[in-house]
C-alpha cells in the first residue's frame, strides 16, 4: 500500500522515468474586475520613482525626525510642553535659514544644471549650523544655569521635530512657483524632465 502511494506521488510529480505526468484542465472564467498597475511599471519601480523626488525624501526625513523628536521629548524630557515649543521655535529658525539658503541652490540648479548635494552646505551654512548645534551641547554640559536635563531633552525633541518641515514647505513653494520638481539619487540634485 505504501509503495503504491509513493509510486503514485512520483508519477504526479514526474520523478519516475517511465511515468506520464497527468495534466488537468481548468475552465477559466472571465472576471468582472480587472486589476491593472498604473502607468510606470511595477510597484518597486513606482516606489523608487516616488522616492527619487527630493521633496519626498525631505518629507520622509521630516516624518522620521518628528517621531524621534516626540519620543525624545516624551521618554527623556518628561513631556515638558513649554520646553518642547521652545525647541520648535529654535529649530524653526535654523530650518527657515537652511530653506532660504536652499532656495538659492534650487535657482542655481534651474539655471545651470545638476549639483552635488554636498554643495548645499557652504562655509556660512556650516558655520551657522554648528553654532546653533552648540547650544544643546552647552545646555547638556550645564553651561546654561536653570535648565535641567529633562528640559534640555524636551528642547532638543522640539528642535528635532521641526527641523526638516520648513525646508519642505520652502521647497514646495519653489516647486509650485516654478512648476518644476527636483530629483536626487543621493549624490546629485537635478531637475526632473518636464512632461
Amino acid at each position: 500500500m505504501n509503495m503504491h502511494l509513493v509510486q503514485t506521488i512520483r508519477k504526479y510529480l514526474g520523478w519516475c522515468p517511465n511515468a506520464q505526468t497527468r495534466t488537468r484542465t481548468v475552465g477559466i472564467q472571465p472576471c468582472d474586475e480587472t486589476v491593472s498597475p498604473s502607468a510606470g511599471g511595477s510597484f518597486k519601480a513606482r516606489a523608487m520613482n516616488w522616492l527619487g523626488l527630493f521633496r519626498n525624501q525631505i518629507m520622509v526625513l521630516a516624518l522620521y525626525f518628528s517621531v524621534v523628536g516626540v519620543l525624545l521629548s516624551v521618554f527623556l524630557g518628561g513631556i515638558d510642553i513649554p520646553m518642547f515649543f521652545i525647541g520648535i521655535v529654535y529649530g524653526s529658525l535654523l530650518s527657515v535659514f537652511l530653506g532660504i539658503r536652499f532656495w538659492k541652490t534650487m535657482n542655481d540648479i534651474r539655471k545651470y544644471g545638476a549639483v552635488f548635494l554636498v554643495n548645499l552646505y557652504d562655509k556660512p551654512t556650516i558655520t551657522i549650523t554648528l553654532i546653533v548645534g552648540m547650544v544643546p551641547v552647552l545646555i547638556s554640559l550645564g553651561a546654561i544655569p536653570g535648565i535641567t536635563m529633562p528640559m534640555s531633552d524636551s528642547i532638543t525633541g522640539g528642535f528635532i521635530f521641526i527641523l526638516f518641515w520648513w525646508t519642505l514647505v520652502i521647497m514646495w513653494i519653489w516647486e509650485s512657483q516654478t512648476k518644476r520638481h527636483l530629483l536626487s539619487d543621493g549624490l546629485m540634485l537635478s531637475l526632473a524632465r518636464e512632461s
